[in-house]
């Protein structure tokens, strides 16, 4: 529990794998939240995956953003000279008890579960180690049924739980408001600090954290499949792979479950959250917003469309496979065939997966691009958008990307694949905001053909790409105020804030 003279902070933010450490569109979100709202104190717990890899500022944080605490989920746990404190055979049958809510897609009763953990009656150290918790193990394995290795099963189980283990016990900063930026570990300290505190949780989805981490388990070799299964084509995930899928789904109706209020960016967010058990009276549709003053006036008004016959693409975004660099380079060279003097830029950081980035540099290669394509790493947008004619978005999985709002703002026209909020950021979400006509072209998921045609669309056509760079602009002016988000927040808080404890 917390102690009286503790400082209690405004809001705490709980994080997982953004904000200060990893730059990217949710975390300028967060800078820009916290900078906008100077007359409240944040605090926030940034979850990282282990203390191996150099966690380092990618901001310069705000005078009101104090007191940061960092969780490193994949870190060995420090087990104690006497671990294995005997368990009551009562605390045993509520661990079944909860497993079996879990079993049934319940949310089960976490109040019950963070009590066990925070005194004590399950120490890391027995739940990792100790007897009792491993015949609870052999026994959710049912190996009279169970097909799948148990040693693939001990594993993979070892590596779902311990993160929720280390969080349940977690010590969290005193606040009057907890906001988590996600489901995931992030929702479950936002469920701990719920349980804990009495105090509101608030939940904001950019991306649907759920869907994103399906993605990510179908397409990731570090999830074991049987060997035979990985020389045959079919869309069928092995038993491990539903095993860390249904972990996430069952993170995500916890959060739902315990949150207050559910914040999205567009409708789409909202249908596919009702879909993972979210009560849709508990969500509103919040989009984001921007700055303008770092982008209206970044392209000349006067800048000559019909005249022109040099032409650059830009590409913003983490080169990792979920942004698909690789249907955006095949675009390229599409577009690099009709048009001569053509520069590209793929703008974002290339070191959080290494591997994929050196599949698109052979890639570039194997295309012949190389004096077209550059890969600039981490830069200043705002330096590069006043040269480009088109930004480009070919990501298989987005929610509201701040590129779109920020390429627009500056007076120039997207191409973008049909996820997330794309089509109502180029192509209008009201009926107003459709009055304005389109300020981009929306493509196929993964069409390269599709991709290239369309950005061709647009530099071949400099009337419509002038139309489309003035829709561009009135639509974030009118629709997309950073200002304005940062207002709807403040009321947010604030009338949280003044709320009792909650039952």
């Amino acid at each position: 529990m917390h102690s009286k003279d503790e400082k209690k902070y405004d809001v705490c933010l709980l994080l997982e794998g953004t904000y200060p450490f990893v730059a990217g569109g949710v975390s300028s979100w967060v800078h820009n939240l916290i900078k906008g709202m100077p007359e409240l104190t944040f605090t926030a717990v940034c979850i990282l995956a282990t203390s191996k890899e150099k966690a380092e500022y990618r901001y310069e944080v705000p005078d009101n953003f104090v007191d940061l605490k960092v969780v490193y989920i994949h870190d060995p746990i420090e087990v104690s000279k006497n671990p294995f404190k005997k368990i009551s055979a009562k605390n045993i049958e509520r661990m079944k008890k909860f497993h079996k809510h879990l079993d049934n897609e319940s949310a089960g009763n976490m109040t019950e579960m963070v009590d066990l953990f925070r005194n004590k009656k399950f120490p890391l150290g027995e739940l990792m180690h100790g007897k009792k918790a491993w015949d609870l193990l052999v026994e959710r394995y049912n190996v009279d049924h169970n097909k799948e290795s148990f040693i693939d099963y001990f594993w993979t189980y070892r590596f779902t739980h311990l993160p929720i283990f280390k969080m349940l016990p977690l010590d969290l900063p005193k606040a009057k408001v907890y906001h988590t930026i996600s489901t995931g570990y992030a929702g479950l300290l936002g469920v701990v600090a719920r349980v804990m505190t009495g105090r509101p949780l608030l939940l904001t989805e950019h991306g649907i954290y759920v869907k994103e981490r399906k993605i990510e388990i179908s397409q990731a070799e570090w999830v074991y499949r049987k060997q035979d299964e990985r020389f045959r084509v079919d869309s069928k995930l092995g038993a491990f792979q539903t095993f860390w899928i249904r972990m996430f789904e069952q993170l995500g109706k916890m959060c739902y479950n315990y949150s207050s209020e559910i914040y999205t960016l567009y409708e789409g967010n909202k249908e596919l959250e009702i879909l993972e058990g979210a009560d849709p009276d508990k969500i509103k549709i919040i989009p984001n917003g921007i700055s303008l003053d770092a982008f209206l006036g970044l392209k000349s008004e006067d800048h000559d469309y019909k005249g022109q016959t040099e032409f650059a693409v830009g590409f913003v975004g983490r080169v990792v496979p979920i942004k698909d660099v690789k249907t955006f380079l095949r675009a390229c060279k599409i577009v690099a065939l009709k048009i001569d003097k053509l520069k590209v830029y793929i703008m974002g950081p290339t070191e959080e997966d290494e591997e994929y980035y050196e599949e698109c540099v052979n890639l570039m290669k194997l295309l012949h691009l190389e004096d077209i394509v550059e890969f600039t790493g981490k830069v200043k947008v705002t330096d590069y958008l006043p040269n480009l004619d088109v930004i480009v978005l070919t990501s298989i999985s987005e929610a509201q990307p701040l590129v779109i709002m920020e390429a627009n703002c500056a007076g120039i026209p997207a191409v973008a694949s049909d996820v997330g909020s794309c089509r109502e950021l180029l192509e209008g979400r009201t009926v107003s905001d459709k009055s304005l006509g389109p300020s981009g072209i929306v493509t196929k998921v993964a069409d390269p053909v599709g991709t290239g045609e369309a950005i061709l669309t647009i530099l071949q056509k400099p009337v419509l790409r002038k139309k489309m760079s003035l829709a561009g602009i009135e639509r974030v002016k009118t629709f997309y105020r950073e200002s304005d988000l940062n207002e709807t927040y403040l009321k947010i808080y604030r009338k949280f804030m003044k709320m009792d404890d909650l039952e």
